[in-house]
C-alpha cells in the first residue's frame, strides 16, 4: 500500500492482559517485513507489575527504537457503566476514543480476558449493520477450535477439546462481535491432537501455531481489507 509515494503502514492496537508473548511475536514481525503494519498502542487490563506485558514492551521499544505506549484502561479504572460480565461502558468507551484519536486501522485482541461491550463493538466490531466483514476493524485470537470451545480461554480451551474427544484442536482468528466468541472466522488453523496430550501440552502446541499464524492472517485481512475498500 502506498500513498503519495511512500509506503504506508497500517496502525494496530492491541488489547492484552497477560505476559504478552503473542504481541511480542507479532511486533517482532512488523520489524522483519513479515507484515506491513506497525503496532503504537497496547491497552492492558492490568496494572505494571501485574503483567509481564509492560516489561516486555520496554524491551521491544529500546530493542528496534519504537515508540509503543502502553497503558492500563481497566474496570477498576474506569468502573462505569458495570455490567454482569465483561468490560464497564465506561472503560470500552475510553479505549475507543483512545484508539479514534490515535487513528488505529485494526484493534486486535492478543490474550485480552475482558468480554468486549459498548463502543468498541459497536465503532470497531461486527454487526448486523456491516455488508462486508472487511467493514469490521476488530480481531480476536482464539485458542481452540469454534464453537466446540466458545467461551473458553488458554489452557481451558485445550481441556474441552481433550474432554470432547476431538481429533484436532485449532488455532482460530476471528472478528470480534457482541458475546462471547463470536463474529466471522477469518482463518483456522488445524492442530492434532497426539496420544498422550495432556491439556497443556495441547495448548502448548497451539501457541506454537498461534504465533506464527496470527501475523500472517492480521496481514492478509489487512491486504484484502485495502483491496476492498480500493475497488468500493
Amino acid at each position: 500500500m502506498t500513498t503519495a509515494g511512500k509506503t504506508y503502514r497500517p496502525r494496530i492496537a492491541i488489547l492484552a492482559s497477560g505476559g504478552g508473548s503473542t504481541a511480542e511475536a507479532f511486533i517482532h514481525a512488523t520489524q522483519d517485513g513479515r507484515v506491513n503494519a506497525e503496532v503504537g498502542l497496547i491497552v492492558c487490563n492490568k496494572p505494571r507489575g501485574k503483567a509481564g506485558i509492560y516489561e516486555r514492551i520496554d524491551r521491544l521499544n529500546r530493542h528496534y527504537g519504537l515508540t509503543v505506549e502502553i497503558v492500563e484502561i481497566s474496570g477498576k479504572t474506569h468502573p462505569g457503566g458495570k455490567g454482569a460480565r465483561g468490560q464497564t461502558l465506561e472503560e470500552s468507551a475510553t479505549i475507543c476514543d483512545l484508539i479514534k484519536k490515535g487513528k488505529y486501522d485494526h484493534v486486535a485482541l492478543m490474550g485480552y480476558m475482558r468480554i468486549l461491550r459498548g463502543a468498541l463493538i459497536e465503532e470497531f466490531g461486527w454487526h448486523s449493520g456491516l455488508t462486508s466483514k472487511y467493514e469490521a476493524r476488530l480481531s480476536n485470537t482464539h485458542p481452540g477450535p469454534l464453537p466446540e470451545t466458545q467461551d473458553t480461554y488458554g489452557l481451558l480451551a485445550s481441556e474441552r477439546v481433550l474432554k470432547l474427544k476431538m481429533k484436532q484442536s485449532r488455532h482460530t482468528f476471528h472478528l470480534v462481535a457482541a458475546g462471547v466468541d463470536e463474529g466471522p472466522i477469518l482463518a483456522a488453523h488445524p492442530v492434532d491432537v497426539l496420544p498422550g496430550d495432556t491439556a497443556q501440552i495441547l495448548f502448548d502446541r497451539v501457541q506454537v501455531v498461534e504465533k506464527a499464524a496470527l501475523p500472517y492472517g492480521i496481514d492478509k485481512f489487512l491486504r484484502e481489507q485495502a483491496a476492498y475498500f480500493a475497488s468500493h
